[in-house]
């Protein structure tokens, strides 16, 4: 099947399940948080048990890890925003949706992934991995990090990282068998973490899980601190992977057929 083809046929799924069953697109929305949450979690117990033992690479089995949560997401089925910021502009594009209706389901997927951030990052606060986070736990520090940013940075780093996912997601519809996924997608998000680039799902993430969890906050975390970088990174991820991929390779691919996807 062609990229347009792709696109195409998942365009339609999405937009036809939140026109006739608001319920189930915003469960498949939720799950999506919760499986991120999930792949940040656990790479935020690996990535600290690293820090502890080899200084200074903590961090680097935190990226590694992380894309674990977007495999997860793509191989059961889930919705996560950042994703559908490419296939709704592209669809858009191809005048398969309006814009109107595109970015409407860009919005509710975003509001539910962050339902499902909560759910799940309000259980991990209980537990006894997560549940008392010192202000130096990886994911307290990856959280403070972000929210120290300023927003011209927020922006372009916004753009790069969901540039950087949705590479992922494309090469995903290329790669036919899960382990050919799985080769392509977690790499591509360990670039992107590994790079300390802003995705607005994964800030969900860290910000729920250092909420419920960490016994202090940094100085950095505030209401205005938190809402400005989700709203600035949302924006920077819609142009980078809604824009710059999924606007691109629409555009690529009404091209000459011998050249399309």
């Amino acid at each position: 099947m062609s990229l347009n083809d792709s696109v195409a046929a998942a365009v339609t799924k999405k937009t036809t399940l939140l026109a006739e069953s608001p319920a189930r697109f915003s469960v498949r929305a939720i799950l999506a948080g919760v499986y991120l949450t999930i792949g940040t979690a656990f790479a935020g117990v690996v990535g600290q048990a690293v820090e502890g033992n080899f200084p200074g690479l903590g961090g680097v089995a935190f990226a590694g890890l992380f894309g674990l949560g977007l495999f997860a997401i793509i191989i059961l089925g889930a919705d996560l925003a950042t994703g559908n910021m490419m296939f709704m502009i592209y669809g858009a594009a191809n005048k398969q949706v309006s814009w109107g209706k595109a970015f409407w389901l860009i919005v509710v997927t975003t509001f539910f992934n962050l339902v499902g951030c909560i759910i799940f990052a309000a259980g991990m606060g209980l537990s006894a991995k997560l549940g008392a986070m010192p202000v130096d736990h990886l994911i307290v520090t990856l959280t403070e990090g972000k929210l120290a940013k300023d927003p011209g940075g927020l922006l372009v780093e916004g753009m790069l990282a969901n540039f950087v996912v949705n590479m992922s997601i494309v090469g995903g519809i290329f790669a036919k068998e899960i382990v050919s996924k799985f080769i392509v997608i977690v790499p591509l998000i360990a670039a992107f973490v590994g790079m300390g680039l802003e995705h607005v799902i994964a800030n969900f993430c860290l910000v729920t899980l250092t909420f419920f969890g960490a016994v202090e906050f940094p100085a950095d975390f505030t209401i205005g601190a938190v809402f400005t970088n989700w709203v600035i990174v949302w924006i920077g991820n819609v142009i980078g992977g809604g824009f710059l991929i999924g606007g691109v390779y629409a555009w690529l691919n009404k091209g000459p057929e011998a050249y399309r996807d």
